[in-house]
């Protein structure tokens, strides 16, 4: 795989958490589930507010878009190196899902912003302010969590078999798959985040693609 390649690879597996993290912090700054109705009917009228959360999610989708070109990469490299080319595919097609899920689910999460800024809805209620994002966050956290853990899972087995990155980032990438399993309960997902910094980071200095030592 030529250096171009995989220092694209390293800097989308950079930008990915890094806007994720952005994005959230706007798009998620919504009172908490269990505030007062007041808290909830002056969040949906603060203009600002509903901006902010626009453009967290699509920072937030622009980041799922970024996590598509490395995977794409990330297959590539795998099956250069001989990889099984069904697993290779299994977790190809489980990291889109997941990104499918992130996109999807933010926009759950948003729609309310981007219903009465984009278009011309009425402020919604607080019961629907409150439980309507909900199932933004399940789609991201339980449906993305569950394919972002077979996406690792797999992802890093074959790492370990072809040795195309260093086998410390196969086992941490074992780590972060029991971390987005758990990701419902959100702070195991920054596991997930901090491994996509660091395979990033290694994608940027190993840049050659040339398989590392397999582990045995």
């Amino acid at each position: 795989m030529n250096r171009i390649s995989s220092r694209l690879g390293g800097i989308t597996a950079l930008l990915f958490p890094i806007l994720i993290a952005i994005g959230a912090t706007m798009a998620f700054d919504q009172p908490d589930n269990d505030a007062p109705d007041q808290e909830w009917i002056d969040y949906v009228n603060d203009d600002g507010k509903l901006v902010r959360a626009i453009v967290g999610g699509y920072l937030i989708i622009i980041a799922a878009l970024l996590f598509l070109v490395f995977l794409v990469i990330m297959y590539q490299r795998l099956r250069a190196a001989n990889a099984d080319a069904t697993w290779s595919m299994v977790a190809l097609v489980a990291g889109v899902a997941y990104s499918v899920c992130v996109m999807v689910g933010v926009i759950g999460v948003i729609v309310i912003a981007g219903g009465q800024k984009l278009g011309s809805a009425t402020p919604a209620t607080a019961d629907i302010s409150r439980w309507l994002p909900q199932l933004g966050f399940g789609v991201i956290l339980l449906s993305g969590g569950m394919a972002a853990a077979l996406m690792l899972a797999v992802m890093n087995t074959l790492i370990l078999r072809t040795g195309i990155l260093p086998a410390w980032i196969g086992y941490f990438g074992y780590l972060a798959a029991i971390g987005m399993v758990a990701a419902a309960i959100f702070i195991p997902m920054l596991v997930f985040f901090l491994y996509m910094l660091v395979v990033g980071i290694v994608l940027l200095v190993k840049g050659d693609g040339a398989p590392a030592m397999a582990a045995a």
